[in-house]
Order: structure tokens, then C-alpha cells, then sequence
């Protein structure tokens, strides 16, 4: 019954009270009330926490459990630091996600006191203008041209006056479509109606700035992301979805929103695991702020979509692993632990989740943990982390990635040698796949090495001897584990053996173009090229028409597992 409560934080800007944040736990939602209450920059008068109780009919009823008066003062506002800013040529790359993500962070205290979206301040006039008339107008475009610049090379006194020049135009298209008639008479949620009233404005921005003139009726950031998610999953969402999910990146690229959303976590670890389940789509639920909200991110995970949020989310975790925040900061003694358990869930024979920001982004953590510094400290922490992992499924990977990595760039003869030990050492499949995996994910994992391998980019004298040393190792285990002649069983008809033959050739498992493969194939060749093979492969078919289907059965079967005529 726990799941019908939710509990709001409501707060007062003097003039309405309005939904803050939603929690699912009590303690959580007395835990937020306090905090407001302990701000002495708090410019809010009054803040609530109140009981929502859904009803099985539906209906909802609320009861206030707490009320606080605030003081009320105005904190100055500041700029948040940031030390990259995307870059801006064209009126789409102002407009553009990475833009909007760069606003995010640079505006992030400005934002969170005036309830706004990056979006919601492009393409409202009203909201722009007020911004622009404050002092932290200029000093974020001071901020952000002076990076550009030293990126580009380009002078940042042009870029500033760049970007004060079509801030000001965005702001004018605007305007123009607010003063449309159309735009004035809107009042609808309905997404449908969005879209065919800016059809009728006619004008490029207009379905963003009829979508933000209804984002801003909600200013807390849970009540937006409701809104969304309800847009999502009515009839026009799935046709408008990159809008959607544009939107929704630039709301989720706020660090304090995941961590609200994340809820108490053990640590940082374990908070980095739990948005990795969120990107993988597991079933979460949701233990901090708008629970429902996490729930839904993780079902439209699951279902492959939400692309552009799954990515902004994904670099939050790359910015956290390259930070200086220690995974376990209560245990210390902990912290290889962590650091090894997170690794294990990024690296697979398929490849580094991440690739080579995330082989950097480790590699960089882990060398803090030495004592040791400079050139010599960043070569001896891939060497000594190399040893750390299990076996060659994850070793590989790893290096691989690296290789790409600003770090391998600065020591390519690491990565390089790393990689000859780890062939030359090879003496078994064990010393990449551990004992306990089944024969079928043995083979899949080594398959899954070649073809990263295939597609690295490798010197072809490099990518052909890891090739040779990974294919020897699975033939030795063919032969070794006898497993053609366990599917090739003599006392079984020929019929069956030769189909089950074809059959674990066309699985899949085995690579192509190795020497594995040709083993497991000619047994198919021989069966093919013995005495009567039609005649036995049909022995036990009386029927004269039901043998020609058989064999053209067969034959079909063979084609599909790359046979050729």
C-alpha cells in the first residue's frame, strides 16, 4: 500500500505555493524540508511537506504534515564553473543539444532559483530578456567566448559580440512568433495541437516555443518531466520523440537533478551503478526525487529509445569516474574493490562500454591511487591495472580502448607491448575465458574478441597476430574438449550428425575466417564427399518424394551456414 504515498515539497515564492520535488520515502521528503529551512540564501517564504495518497479509484487526497516560514533573502547569484563550451557557428548550434547542455551547467544556480530549462530561456522572449537585463548575462557569454576561443583559436572579443549578435536575433524570431496570433490563443497540452498550430505559424523555432509556453506553466523540474514523459506516450509522441528526447537530455544534464533522482546511495560507486542500471534499462524504482520519472527512463531504456538522454546520462557516469571524488569515501579500504566491480560491468569481449573516454577516464582514476607521478606514473598504472583484471576478455578490451585514448596516444609502446605479452602468454582459452562459463559462452566470448579485434583499426601486422593467437586458442579447445566429435557422434544417423554439424558451423559462435572454423567445416566437407551420402543421409525416409525434400532441406541449410556450392 506504501506505493500510493508520495510526498511533495512545496515551496512559496510569496504570491502561490507550487510543487518543488516529489518524494516516495517520508524521511527523504523531512530530510529536503530541513535543507530549505537551514539555507540562509533561501529566497522562498514558506515550505511545505505534503501527504499525497492515491486512491484505488484513482483520485488522489492530500493532507499537510508540515508547514515552515522561511526568511527570505536574496542570495547573489554566481556562475557555475565550467571549463568546456560547446562550439556555436550556426543558428542550429546555438539552438542545438550541446549548447543547451552548456547552458545547463553554466547557468546552473540561475536556473534551479528561477525554475527554468535552458530551453524554456531561448524560447520564451520574456525570459530572455529579463536574463539578458541582468549582469550575468555578460559574464556567462564573457565566460563561454573566452573558452571558445581558446579552442578555435578565434579572437574571444569576436565571439562575444558573435554571440550577443544572434542572441539577440533568436530573441527577435521569437518575439515575432509570440506576436502571431496563433501563439496568443494557445492554451493546449495536447501534442497534436502543438504541432499543427506551429504547422500554422509557419516559422522554424515555433514548435519549441509552443512546447516551452507549455513546459513553463510546470516550474518544478519533476512536474516538467511529468509533462514530457505524458507527451511521450500519447499518440504524436512516438513521431516526436527526437523533440522529446532532446528536452529531456537537457533537463536530465543536471548533476543535483540525478542526484536527487539517485536518492541516498551507499556511496559513489553505488550510485554510479545504479545509473548504470538505469541506462541499461533495468526495472529500477526509484528511491529519491520523481520516482515515477526514473521508472519510466528505464522501460524506454529497455525499449532502445531515449538516445540523445541515454547519452547525457552515460557521460554524467564518464564524468564522475574521471573525477577526484573516491568511489568509497567512507571505507577507504574499499575503494580497489569498488573500483574493480564497477570495471567488470564496462569492459566486455565486445568492447569497452564507453571506448576510449571510459579506458581513459579509469585508467586516470586508478593511477591517483598510486603514490607515483608524472610519465612514469601514467605508465606504470596501466601496467599494474592490467594485472588487476581477470583475464584476457577484459585485458584486451581494455587496451584496445586505450590504445585511443589520450593516454595510450602518450604511450603507445605500453599499450603495444602489453598486448604482445598478453598473445605470447596465452597458452589456453582459460587464460581468457574463466572455467566456469559453458562451452557455447567460451566460444561466443572468443567470437566477440575477434570481431573487436577486426574492427580496431589495428596495423594489419598487429590485428593478424592477435587474430592467430585467439583463433590457435580455440581450435586447441576444439580438439582438446573433442567437441566435433561429440556433435559428429558415429553412433548417431548420418543424417543427424551432418545436420548437427551444419548447424554449429552456421551458429555463429565460431569466427569466420579461422582456422576453428575450417576444422569444424570439413567434417561437413567429408560427410559430403563419402560413398552415398545422399542415400544414407535419407535411409530411413521411405518416401521418394519426402527424400528430395530432405535434401533440398539440406542443401538450403547449408547455404544459410555460409556454404558454397
Amino acid at each position: 500500500m506504501s506505493d500510493r504515498k508520495t510526498f511533495e515539497i512545496r515551496l512559496n515564492d510569496q504570491d502561490r505555493w507550487f510543487v518543488e520535488k516529489v518524494f516516495a520515502d517520508k524521511a527523504q521528503a523531512e530530510l529536503c524540508c530541513q535543507n530549505y529551512m537551514d539555507d540562509d540564501s533561501c529566497e522562498y517564504s514558506g515550505v511545505q511537506i505534503v501527504q499525497i495518497w492515491k486512491r484505488a479509484n484513482g483520485e488522489e487526497s492530500e493532507k499537510l504534515l508540515r508547514e515552515e516560514r522561511l526568511v527570505q533573502k536574496k542570495a547573489p547569484l554566481r556562475l557555475a564553473a565550467i571549463e568546456e563550451a560547446a562550439p556555436c557557428a550556426h543558428r542550429d548550434d546555438y539552438l542545438g543539444l550541446e549548447s543547451r547542455v552548456t547552458i545547463s551547467r553554466i547557468l546552473r544556480f540561475y536556473l534551479e532559483r528561477e525554475g527554468l530549462i535552458p530551453s524554456e530561456l531561448l524560447y520564451s522572449h520574456d525570459k530572455a530578456k529579463r536574463f539578458m537585463a541582468g549582469d550575468l548575462s555578460a559574464k556567462a557569454i564573457d565566460r563561454i567566448s573566452t573558452i571558445q576561443g581558446r579552442d578555435s583559436g578565434i579572437d574571444s572579443r569576436k565571439r562575444r559580440d558573435d554571440i550577443f549578435l544572434e542572441v539577440q536575433n533568436i530573441m527577435d524570431d521569437v518575439l515575432k512568433i509570440q506576436k502571431t496570433k496563433q501563439f496568443k490563443k494557445f492554451e493546449s497540452d495536447d501534442l497534436n495541437v502543438i504541432s499543427e498550430t506551429a504547422v500554422q505559424i509557419g516559422k522554424p523555432m515555433a514548435f519549441n516555443v509552443l512546447l516551452c509556453k507549455r513546459l513553463i506553466e510546470h516550474r518544478s523540474v519533476e512536474a516538467k518531466l511529468a509533462q514530457i514523459f505524458k507527451w511521450m506516450e500519447s499518440d504524436a509522441g512516438e513521431m516526436l520523440e527526437p523533440e522529446l528526447d532532446s528536452i529531456l537530455a537537457e533537463i536530465m544534464s543536471s548533476a543535483i537533478l540525478i542526484q536527487d533522482m539517485l536518492g541516498p546511495q551507499r556511496n559513489m560507486a553505488a550510485a554510479i551503478s545504479t545509473l548504470l542500471d538505469w541506462v541499461d534499462g533495468k526495472l529500477c524504482v526509484g528511491n529519491g526525487a520523481s520516482p515515477e520519472s526514473v521508472e519510466a527512463i528505464c522501460r524506454l531504456f529497455s525499449q532502445d529509445r531515449l538516445e540523445a538522454t541515454r547519452d547525457i546520462l552515460f557521460d554524467f557516469i564518464l564524468r564522475q569516474l574521471a573525477g577526484k571524488q573516491p568511489l568509497s569515501r567512507n571505507d577507504a579500504g574499499n575503494e580497489e574493490k569498488e573500483f574493480m566491480t564497477l570495471f567488470a560491468r564496462l569492459a566486455f569481449p565486445s568492447g569497452m562500454t564507453g571506448g576510449s573516454d571510459m579506458a581513459e577516464a579509469l585508467s586516470r582514476r586508478y593511477g591517483r591511487s598510486l603514490k607515483q607521478g608524472g610519465e612514469s606514473g601514467e605508465r606504470m598504472s596501466i601496467k599494474w591495472l592490467l594485472e588487476l583484471l581477470p583475464n584476457g576478455a577484459s585485458q584486451l578490451p581494455y587496451l584496445l580502448a586505450l590504445r585511443e585514448a589520450p593516454l595510450g596516444e602518450s604511450h603507445p609502446d605500453v599499450v603495444k607491448q602489453s598486448i604482445t605479452i598478453l598473445c605470447n602468454n596465452a597458452k589456453s582459452i582459460d587464460d581468457f575465458c574463466i572455467a566456469a562459463m559453458s562451452t557455447k559462452d567460451r566460444l561466443v566470448c572468443m567470437k566477440e574478441l575477434h570481431v573487436l579485434v577486426e574492427e580496431s583499426g589495428l596495423d594489419e601486422g598487429e590485428e593478424k597476430e592477435i587474430l592467430r593467437t585467439l583463433d590457435r586458442l580455440v581450435e586447441k579447445y576444439l580438439i582438446d574438449t573433442k567437441l566435433i566429435d561429440k556433435l559428429d557422434n558415429p553412433n548417431a544417423t548420418l543424417r543427424d550428425r551432418a545436420i548437427r554439424m551444419v548447424q554449429f558451423c552456421g551458429s555463429g559462435v565460431l569466427w569466420e575466417h579461422g582456422h576453428a572454423m575450417s576444422l569444424a567445416r570439413q567434417r561437413v566437407v567429408d560427410h559430403l564427399k563419402g560413398v552415398g551420402f545422399v542415400e544414407k543421409f535419407t535411409a530411413e525416409e521411405p518416401d521418394s518424394r519426402k527424400k528430395e525434400v530432405m535434401v533440398r532441406d539440406f542443401y538450403k541449410l547449408l547455404a544459410e551456414a555460409g556454404f558454397k556450392a
